[in-house]
């Protein structure tokens, strides 16, 4: 079986989407599958072919976005997609199945040229639910609601990595037989976090934007270490709103206990001498982020928003009074935009070793049964022959 999967942007961009993408590919591949990746060619400088540990990358014009200039960018969009259609006609015969990453016009582009003109079976994933979902982001591009329309008429299957989406999705009148429940996958370390007394650090590792909720957890660290000086926050990753955000711990006066690190390659090293994570988050699919840190055994507290809830086994229709927390088997889940509630978890969970060593362990056992990217392949694998065969409708593991 050829795998052709559809991203906008990959290596050396990296978020969640991105991610998720190379490391499934690479699973993928493990098992037999041909997979090949098809993105755009952002950056001058970046090779247009390279292959990567046995997967092709292909990353096709852009204009590299007309260098980011502001009203440019949109031409450099609209050359992608031309890129884009002419690279599935161009090579039509290389690709059994369309895996595009996320719900926006490349995903488009795929069913267009793919599905109605060369008549290829094609699948989708979303990447985020609420807020800042892919319906919200698809509506901002031009013409976006007729997209939306064609991808619900034509789209053989969608992937969603939580219920949230399958409900967005299904609202907008796409048909739930035609819904697959997929989360994301992670790689599992082979051993889980060893667990001091006293809790020291505290990390977080995010896109430095409104969405991941870092103004949220500035203004909580202000009030958390007023009660325990001694413990840091690490904020690892970048984003448009990182000054905003330093700006804000100078203000608030917590710059001595809060270091920014920047992109960090290797983040397991600092999840290794973590003690707590945090992810303030106001919307979100599926977190890698929040992933990494249960698959690692860390301790973690999240918003009470899907995606995270499905993750710490909690419920994000029942209520968490203002300014309080709620213990579940595999971590401490807050509402979001609580200062208050945050900061009164992240004190409690310091002060609490038997707590995080336990949350840390069903956590970790909870991602390795359920989560690890090699499982996820197969049900990958599963949902690729059943399009093909037409066998039966992709709904069936909807929710497992």
């Amino acid at each position: 079986m050829r795998v052709l999967m559809v991203i906008s942007q990959f290596e050396p961009i990296i978020g969640g989407a991105e991610k998720q993408a190379k490391i499934l590919a690479h699973a993928l591949g493990r098992r037999g599958i041909r997979v090949s990746i098809v993105t755009g060619w952002w950056r001058l400088g970046t090779l247009r072919n390279e292959m990567s540990d046995g997967i092709h990358i292909s990353r096709n014009f852009s204009g590299w976005g007309m260098f980011g200039i502001k009203g440019l960018r949109t031409l450099g969009v609209l050359l992608y997609a031309f890129s884009l259609g002419f690279y599935l006609l161009l090579h039509r015969k290389e690709y059994d199945i369309l895996h595009v990453h996320q719900v926006l016009y490349p995903a488009f582009v795929s069913t267009l040229i793919g599905k109605k003109i060369l008549k290829k079976r094609v699948l989708v994933k979303m990447a985020c639910s609420g807020l800042t979902s892919d319906i919200v982001n698809m509506r901002r591009f031009p013409m976006g609601n007729l997209q939306l329309k064609h991808l619900i008429k034509r789209l053989d299957c969608l992937v969603s990595v939580n219920q949230q989406g399958i409900d967005e999705f299904q609202s907008l009148g796409f048909p739930g037989s035609k819904i697959r429940h997929i989360p994301n996958g992670v790689v599992c370390p082979s051993e889980g976090k060893k667990v001091i007394e006293r809790a020291s650090v505290v990390i977080t590792t995010v896109r430095l934007d409104r969405q991941k909720g870092i103004d949220i957890l500035l203004k909580a660290w202000s009030m958390v270490v007023a009660i325990e000086p001694t413990l840091e926050l690490f904020i690892l990753g970048k984003g448009p709103a990182e000054t905003e955000f330093k700006e804000l711990s100078r203000s608030l006066g917590i710059v001595d206990s809060v270091k920014f690190t920047g992109e960090v390659r290797d983040v397991e090293e600092f999840f290794k001498r973590s003690d707590i994570f945090v992810l303030a988050s106001r919307a979100e699919g599926m977190s890698n982020s929040l992933l990494e840190a249960l698959g690692q055994g860390l301790a973690c507290i999240a918003t009470n928003i899907s995606g995270n809830s499905e993750l710490m086994w909690g419920n994000e229709n029942t209520p968490i009074q203002p300014g309080e927390f709620a213990i579940t088997s595999n971590g401490i889940l807050i509402n979001p935009e609580d200062t208050e509630g945050l900061s009164k978890a992240i004190v409690y969970l310091a002060r609490h070793r038997e707590l995080r060593e336990t949350l840390g362990r069903n956590a970790r056992k909870h991602i390795e049964e359920n989560y690890s990217i090699d499982l996820i392949a197969e049900k990958y694998i599963d949902l690729y022959y059943h399009i093909l065969k037409g066998t039966r409708a992709c709904v069936e593991s909807a929710g497992s």
